[in-house]
């Protein structure tokens, strides 16, 4: 069974778990000032008509691939952002499954136990004076002592029969609760594979980008000296990479969802 130190620090990890940093924009690493524009304008006033119209395409590819960077970076943060807060909430929300059953439970038990705390002491003091009579075999003391025990006795069992009734239901709810918290925590850890997975991408997408800055420095230099040749396929490789990138972002974009949906599944067990 979850106890509370248990389901607390559980439901710790698990907040932690989805409060891992979203990424940091790629885009920055590329962009096209007025004096590159010009530059490579120059260079393609100077190319054939043919390499003219890949560098003209290459470049649109390069800039549509740019805007659709910026935005797969809007909707991961969003995402994640919305992620991080709706675990939080549901963390909350767990910790406060059936509180004010449960606590009332606990009082129940508490006060019917308190109420009979007396009792249970005189019995306890009357079975001691029993066996102290005992030894000092005085016989007329030992079968008064033990006619009220036998008396008491009997007031005793009503109480823990009392108490019982009590602390059955606080067992039954604690451990309703525990069960439906097992199956929250199963429903949440679906979600792990999915972290390690936007993880394992989030890592080759700072490799791919890392090749960016040379390539876009090579680029920019080629068209400064009007390279056609260079300034062509450094842009195709930049659209080839930066395509990957996006690739790989539009991927995490799903995995955020899917986790969405396994923190709105895991809510929805809450009645």
């Amino acid at each position: 069974m979850l106890t509370g130190k248990r389901i607390i620090a559980w439901l710790t990890a698990v907040l932690l778990a989805f409060t891992a940093a979203p990424l940091a924009a790629s885009a920055a690493t590329i962009e096209f000032t007025s004096t590159v524009k010009t530059t490579l304008d120059r260079t393609i006033a100077k190319a054939d008509s043919g390499q003219a119209d890949k560098l003209n395409a290459r470049y649109n590819e390069l800039l549509s691939l740019l805007q659709q960077d910026d935005e797969l970076d809007a909707r991961i943060k969003a995402l994640h952002s919305g992620n991080t807060d709706a675990a939080a909430a549901l963390s909350k929300q767990i910790k406060g499954l059936d509180r004010e059953k449960l606590d009332k439970l606990t009082a129940d038990v508490a006060q019917t136990k308190e109420k009979h705390k007396p009792l249970f002491t005189s019995y306890t003091d009357l079975n001691k004076q029993l066996e102290l009579a005992r030894q000092l075999k005085n016989k007329p003391l030992t079968e008064m002592l033990r006619f009220q025990a036998e008396v008491v006795k009997l007031t005793v069992q009503a109480a823990r029969a009392e108490i019982k009734t009590k602390e059955e239901p606080l067992k039954a709810a604690k451990d309703t609760n525990a069960k439906l918290v097992k199956k929250i925590r199963a429903k949440l850890d679906d979600a792990d594979p999915l972290k390690e997975q936007i993880k394992a991408k989030q890592s080759a997408i700072k490799i791919a980008e890392r090749g960016l800055s040379p390539l876009w420095n090579t680029f920019k230099q080629a068209a400064k000296q009007g390279d056609v040749s260079s300034t062509l396929e450094t842009l195709s490789s930049l659209v080839t990479l930066s395509g990957q990138i996006n690739d790989e972002k539009q991927k995490i974009v799903a995995l955020e969802t899917k986790v969405s949906d396994i923190i709105a599944a895991a809510k929805a067990m809450i009645p």
